[in-house]
């Protein structure tokens, strides 16, 4: 019987690394810059859309209908608004001078958390500091509603970085327990918070978002208003930076 060819160390070596460059390449791939290209958006004159790869949506379809059918009353019957009544609920936190951004989110979105970190990290750098307002949209289950709710109770807190960074780095459990150790953690108060969960503000501001994000057409997770342009879907950091650039002098009121 004759012996199997043994594997060399450097046989090895060589084919460890061609994996690693292949992965490497499929990476660097996938985050490629793209040329971007727009459309208008329907009823918004003025305003503009490009879609990029990577967005998390509901089963069932990419309509806007379908992505707010079957979570239940929270995300039941959204309502459209005017320009004027967008603007107002896209850009709540807006400043002159700093590009309008309203970022709509969903905590259980992959896609959603690393465009989160570097949207944040843009906010802190002196030389960018786009103006953000986040929203919440949960659209892919219950729990995600649960997150949503205790988030915007945490901005009621005026915490809501600080929450949003903790969940984000959490394996989120809908629990009360789970979100009150996240909450103290977040240094959140975390008995206010589970009331506030259920009040009627954190109802009518989780309702403005999803009007504002059936005014747009946004169908899934993440999604970025950029002064009068719309994104869907992940984003590379030069076409980020080029929106934000193009966007700095787009007044927040239509």
């Amino acid at each position: 019987m004759s012996e199997k060819p043994k594997t060399s160390r450097r046989d090895l070596f060589l084919g460890l690394g061609a994996i690693a460059l292949v992965g490497g390449g499929w990476q660097a791939w996938v985050h490629r810059p793209r040329k971007m290209t727009f459309e208008p958006i329907d009823g918004l004159p003025g305003w503009r859309k490009t879609v990029f790869e990577g967005v998390s949506a509901p089963r069932g379809g990419l309509s806007t209908t379908a992505a707010f059918a079957g979570l239940g009353n929270e995300t039941t019957n959204p309502t459209t608004l005017s320009p004027e009544q967008l603007c107002r609920t896209l850009f709540q936190d807006a400043e002159d001078g700093r590009a309008p951004v309203a970022a709509f989110s969903d905590f259980f979105c992959p896609y959603c958390r690393t465009l989160t970190e570097r949207l944040a990290a843009r906010a802190s750098d002196a030389a960018s500091q786009p103006a953000i307002t986040w929203h919440e949209l949960p659209l892919l289950g219950p729990s995600s509603v649960i997150a949503a709710r205790a988030a915007v109770a945490a901005d009621l807190q005026g915490r809501y970085p600080e929450f949003q960074a903790a969940l984000n780095s959490s394996q989120f459990r809908p629990t009360t327990r789970h979100i009150a150790d996240t909450a103290d953690a977040a240094g959140v108060r975390p008995g206010k918070l589970l009331i506030d969960m259920d009040g009627q503000i954190v109802a009518s501001r989780l309702a403005r978002s999803r009007a504002a994000a059936q005014t747009l057409g946004i169908y899934g997770t993440p999604a970025l208003v950029i002064g009068r342009t719309l994104v869907i879907g992940e984003i590379s950091d030069r076409n980020l930076d080029e929106l934000l650039a193009a966007e700095a002098n787009t007044p927040a009121s239509c």
